[in-house]
């Protein structure tokens, strides 16, 4: 930044990356305004600054989190942009605001989903116990997902041949931004279990409804997260020994390569047979020894 940038905010200067205490309060007044371009400014201020500084916007986290609901999604977009900025350095500010972020990610537009999926992400990774109470909420936006494109209704129906394109154009584009927002998301409820397996055994039902989603990420994910709450705890994991059953009969090997590896987690003898069959019909030469080793070490125990 140069040493002379202004903010879209009247009277607060950015450009030497901090703010004095006189334009603290001005932003701070802004942001909680009635008027919606005075809480846009301020928001697009204090994402400029997160830039530059992501700790100058610290003070400011809890007005931000509040603006995640704002009606306008301008408005939400740049709080959480500042939010992101924040999380990526100091992820623990966010950590007992995790509720705040789903006001982005259960929003109608796809980059403002991916956008709060973004900050969740940091937050897991470096605090996974404050996600895994709120794993029902990520399989809630997850659940029966597919990642299959399929153009909006109504673009088809456009005889303008270049306004056609155009439109089809945006709407793949957004479907893109829904894929990496899943993606993403499908590893939050992995990291989640990996890295606070007691909480997320709370939410086993949740999450082994995912299993039936037609995005195969997000199945894998969710087994993988299953066989983490089972081997730290396999009675907790116990309700989902149909579901990964199940996994064993899928099409991609590499949600019954997860599913072989859970089942030995959750450690239930009664997955011997499945796995012996399993063995016997496996094209793939090292998912079917995974398989014959995993019922020969369950048959042991």
């Amino acid at each position: 930044m140069t040493d002379e940038q202004s903010a879209p905010l009247e009277g607060v200067d950015i450009g030497s990356g901090s703010l004095d205490d006189d334009e603290r309060e001005r932003v701070r007044e802004a942001l909680t305004s009635e008027t919606n371009i005075r809480r846009n400014e301020a928001a697009q201020t204090l994402s400029r600054l997160s830039a530059e500084d992501p700790s100058a916007v610290r003070p400011f986290v809890d007005e931000l989190l509040e603006l995640l609901d704002d009606e306008r999604a301008t408005i939400a977009q740049q709080a959480g942009t500042a939010l992101l900025a924040v999380a990526r350095e100091h992820p623990e500010d966010l950590a007992g605001s995790v509720p705040a972020v789903f006001g982005l990610i259960e929003r109608e537009f796809n980059s403002l989903e991916l956008l709060g999926t973004q900050i969740l992400v940091q937050v897991v990774l470096d605090q996974p116990g404050a996600v895994a109470p709120h794993l029902d909420r990520v399989a809630a936006v997850l659940d029966g997902r597919s990642p299959a494109y399929e153009s909006a209704d109504g673009i088809d129906m456009v005889d303008d041949e270049e306004a056609r394109q155009t439109m089809l154009e945006h709407d793949k584009q957004e479907h893109q931004l829904l894929v990496q927002s899943q993606g993403r998301l499908a590893n939050v409820v992995t990291a989640a279990a990996e890295g606070a397996p007691g909480a997320a055994a709370d939410h086993v039902d949740a999450i082994v409804g995912l299993f039936d989603t037609p995005d195969v990420t997000v199945v894998g994910a969710a087994v993988d997260a299953v066989g983490e709450i089972a081997q730290a705890d396999p009675e907790a994991a116990a309700e989902a020994y149909d579901g990964l059953i199940a996994c064993l009969n899928r099409d991609h090997e590499t949600v019954r390569a997860r599913a072989v590896r859970a089942l030995g987690h959750l450690g239930d003898d009664r997955a011997v047979g499945p796995l012996e069959d399993l063995a016997r019909v496996e094209d793939d030469e090292e998912l079917a020894e995974l398989a014959a080793e995993t019922a020969a070490f369950l048959d042991e125990q």
